[in-house]
């Protein structure tokens, strides 16, 4: 109930976001908008709301049956982000593409909250040494989500450049210029990259994760700095995002590939 109270209000938020962005969605992308052209506007306001709804109905009945109904909140803060952030934020110079990032981070993070009180309550005193540990696997989680979200975002705003200019969106290659967003790009991917390499040193200091950080998480992300600092042809930054959209899949995938170390390596 949890993951699909996530999915719902997820799914909620790209069709109000869809809805208000249909005029820039036409210039920047006609072949691929849905909201105008596939979907009527009235049918994606009614997506929204019915998918918002249920996401927010589910989980406050996970945070009830969990015993924790203030946990509730995170739901109707998360759906009135998403709301705001397609009306007003993500015309905001970075503050949209920071709470993108953040909710982003959120997802990892959410199932600790809900977690977190009742490992307490069944294990006693014996949980605090975990609960730590628990902490700095979801916070580490939570922090490259961030981080590579915010990546992305940027890059998208990159891609996004004509309609967004057209229709007045403050954002970071529209108001500083390209050669700021791709600064900015690069400074937070060089930075991503150096934190993967101390996360490895510092937590994970074996050679499976050595060889997924570097093939699926270092070596993309320098072939992400190759393409937004030699190229400026759209087609490039297109690329660029579809490898970082890899990178955060490849972000899921080391959970698997970590329980199996810790269990059957350790």
């Amino acid at each position: 109930m949890l993951i699909l109270a996530t999915v719902f209000i997820s799914a909620g938020g790209y069709a109000i976001n869809d809805y208000f962005d249909r005029k820039i969605d036409r210039v920047n992308k006609p072949d691929a908008q849905i909201v105008g052209r596939l979907i009527s506007p009235r049918y994606a306001m009614l997506y929204h709301m019915f998918f918002t709804s249920a996401g927010i109905i589910l989980g406050t009945l996970v945070a009830y049956l969990s015993g924790q109904l203030f946990l509730a909140v995170v739901f109707f803060v998360v759906s009135g982000l998403l709301w705001f952030y397609s009306t007003t934020y993500k015309r905001e110079l970075i503050l949209g593409n920071v709470i993108v990032a953040l909710l982003t981070a959120l997802v990892p993070f959410i199932i600790l909250l809900f977690e977190i009180n009742l490992l307490a309550g069944e294990y006693g005193i014996s949980f605090r040494p975990v609960s730590r540990f628990l902490f700095i696997w979801v916070a580490g989680f939570s922090f490259f989500a961030f981080l590579l979200n915010l990546i992305r975002e940027i890059i998208k705003d990159v891609n996004d450049f004509k309609g967004d200019q057209a229709y007045g969106k403050r954002t970071i290659p529209v108001i500083w210029g390209f050669s700021a967003a791709k600064h900015i790009i690069s400074a937070l991917t060089v930075l991503m990259i150096i934190l993967i390499g101390l996360a490895w040193w510092l937590f994970v200091p074996d050679m499976i994760s050595l060889a997924y950080f570097l093939i699926l998480f270092i070596l993309p992300l320098i072939f992400v700095l190759m393409l937004v600092n030699n190229h400026f042809e759209n087609k490039f930054w297109h690329r660029a995002d579809i490898i970082v959209k890899c990178i955060m899949l490849a972000g899921l995938g080391y959970m698997v590939v970590v329980s199996v170390i810790i269990k059957h390596l350790t």
